[in-house]
């Protein structure tokens, strides 16, 4: 059987049970309820339901009081929602993005504590004594928030198929059989960007890599949705603290192909004869130049200079795009190839040794900053939200030694003001997610991307090259998990993107080695998609950028949207992302390609 073959009868049977999974599915549609009171009327917006506590014990004159926390805050106390007299009701609008704790008291006696999961504009209720309480009801259905990204989602496969259908009817279509990856096949390197080995010993790689513009464009583009919003879905926004979600993954993915193009075209250039005095000069340019444009970028928020923002998303690409293109022109030998001949199997790792040195140098002083650095007021080591966490015992801890570190470096009001944990934590401390201390870290995952390039560079066929970056997927992906236990909140370095924690490196390092090697499969070995038009996109990443934090405010990127549902967000969010897409296509036809 084919390659093709076995990849056709896994998408059937993906499709056969999303079918079966459609059938039974929630259809109700998004439709803002009223949540009714005794007092008042409230229009529910997205990511809310109505929940209503009956007091039944008609026979005392005790109250009962209604008190409750996100399962998200990590050792919160609970806030009191409601106090509910005999024979009355009290209505409360819950939150329905993570499920809820709740706890019904009496007289500082506890009558029950649950855990609840609402659904958006869902009618719910619940019975309860000074003895008791019942289950939550009911009492109307809520909707399904996913329908409106079902639909996206089976739209953009219907225009992926159309352009792939359009590929195979002017004959672009070359299919790769499973013999295409064996030792020894005249057609193994059918479909390699470079001829064979010696070629890529002397000449640099003839075309730009097709699955790297593409992973580029796929993550500038979700960074375009989630910073204009991300339909309101919490996996589009970044997590209060520790965890991942979606948005959390984008921006590491982007460091990390920033490090598998910095190896690449210094490889270019070194093959060039380029002298390294002349790439030096460069590689300094151009992190001047992605500093400047953070700072611009930070003065569309705020530009007093009192309390301008210093750090930020292209300050910390500036910082590690310089650490890592200097380690690798400075640990750079054409020599090394044939010196570590005897290690050839893991000559992409062996011939990098000064620089994993350096990478290793880094993340070990990050660690010793992070569990060692003397914070005044703060435990050793505290890694923590601040706030409400452990009950506020370290309110004013937020982020531990990153943050003292950021404000010792630029100063508190030079620093990011509206942190993540602050609406669930309700810290009040300013943090930045992009501080100087999380930059260590960042350097990583950015040498891990420069790793990926270096097996595309040290080994020319394709089953070498996709059992490596796996291999390294693997591996990434265990060592994170053990270092966070494979949990949220557990482990000695729990996985947190505000910190850039060595797991969180790790393990978004590892997501990006397997979508890498998935791209390369279906774009650069079998040749099934051209990888449009997403790398269109990524063939202008720093246009799209910059050109998408600018026109945020604007028509047709954003607007007032009709109804507070997913719905009307996602559609706005979406229209905004394919806009820049069109505008990358043009640019591409034009042949007009923005870089530093």
């Amino acid at each position: 059987m084919t390659l093709k073959s076995y990849f056709t009868v896994i998408i059937m049977a993906v499709a056969l049970n999303a079918v079966v999974d459609l059938t039974t599915m929630n259809w109700t549609p998004e439709i803002p309820e009223w949540c009714n009171s005794t007092k008042k009327q409230y229009l529910l917006k997205m990511d809310q339901a109505c929940f209503t506590l009956h007091h039944i014990n008609k026979h005392t004159k005790q109250d009962i009081e209604l008190w409750g926390q996100s399962s998200k805050c990590q050792e919160c106390p609970m806030w009191k929602f409601a106090l509910i007299r005999p024979a009355s009701t009290a209505v409360v609008v819950v939150n329905t993005t993570y499920p809820t704790l709740f706890q019904v008291k009496q007289n500082e006696l506890t009558v029950c504590n649950f855990s609840y999961q609402f659904g958006e504009f869902g009618q719910y209720s619940m019975n309860a004594s000074h003895e008791e309480c019942s289950g939550v009801e009911l009492n109307n259905h809520p909707a399904n928030i996913y329908l409106p990204l079902l639909w996206a989602s089976v739209a953009i496969f219907l225009v992926l198929v159309i352009w792939g259908l359009k590929c195979v009817m002017q004959d672009r279509y070359i299919p790769c059989h499973l013999s295409n990856w064996l030792p020894g096949s005249s057609t193994a390197e059918a479909s390699l960007l470079i001829t064979d080995s010696s070629a890529q010993q002397a000449n640099q790689i003839r075309y730009r890599i097709r699955c790297l513009d593409t992973f580029r464009g796929l993550t500038i583009i979700l960074m375009i949705i989630v910073n204009y919003g991300g339909g309101g879905y919490w996996f589009f926004e970044h997590s209060p603290w520790n965890g991942i979600t979606v948005a959390d993954v984008i921006f590491p993915c982007f460091v990390w192909i920033l490090g598998a193009s910095c190896v690449l075209s210094l490889n270019s250039q070194l093959r060039r004869a380029l002298s390294k005095q002349r790439i030096f000069f460069s590689i300094v340019r151009r992190s001047v130049a992605m500093l400047v444009i953070g700072l611009v970028l930070n003065s569309l928020n705020n530009n007093n200079v009192k309390t301008f923002r210093i750090p930020g998303v292209f300050q910390r690409l500036s910082f590690v795009y310089l650490i890592v293109a200097l380690i690798e022109l400075i640990g750079f030998d054409p020599e090394d190839n044939h010196r570590y001949a005897w290690f050839a199997p893991i000559r992409d790792i062996v011939c990098s040794w000064r620089q994993w040195i350096i990478v290793n140098v880094l993340v070990t002083t990050q660690l010793l900053i992070t569990f060692l650095l003397p914070v005044p007021g703060c435990p050793l080591g505290y890694t923590g939200a601040g706030g409400l966490e452990k009950n506020g015992l370290y309110k004013n801890c937020t982020g531990g030694a990153a943050r003292y570190v950021d404000i010792s470096l630029f100063g508190n009001d030079h620093i990011y003001q509206r942190p993540t944990p602050r609406a669930i934590y309700d810290t009040t401390l300013a943090f930045d997610p992009e501080g100087m201390l999380g930059g260590l870290t960042c350097v990583l995952t950015a040498y891990l991307g420069a790793e990926a390039a270096k097996v595309l560079l040290a080994f020319p066929a394709n089953k070498q090259r996709i059992i490596r970056w796996l291999l390294w997927s693997l591996l990434t992906g265990l060592t994170g998990g053990l270092l966070c236990d494979f949990r949220i909140n557990d482990g000695p370095i729990p996985i947190n993107k505000n910190l850039w924690s060595l797991s969180f490196a790790l393990v978004t390092s590892s997501i990006a080695f397997c979508v890498l090697t998935i791209l390369y499969v279906f774009i650069d070995v079998l040749s099934w998609w051209s990888g449009a038009p997403f790398r269109y996109a990524g063939m202008n990443a720093l246009l799209l950028y910059i050109g998408h934090v600018f026109a945020r405010p604007l028509l047709p990127f954003s607007w007032q949207p009709l109804a507070s549902t997913h719905a009307a967000h996602l559609s706005m969010n979406l229209t905004a992302a394919a806009v820049w897409i069109l505008i990358a296509f043009v640019l591409y036809r034009k042949r007009l390609f923005f870089t530093l």
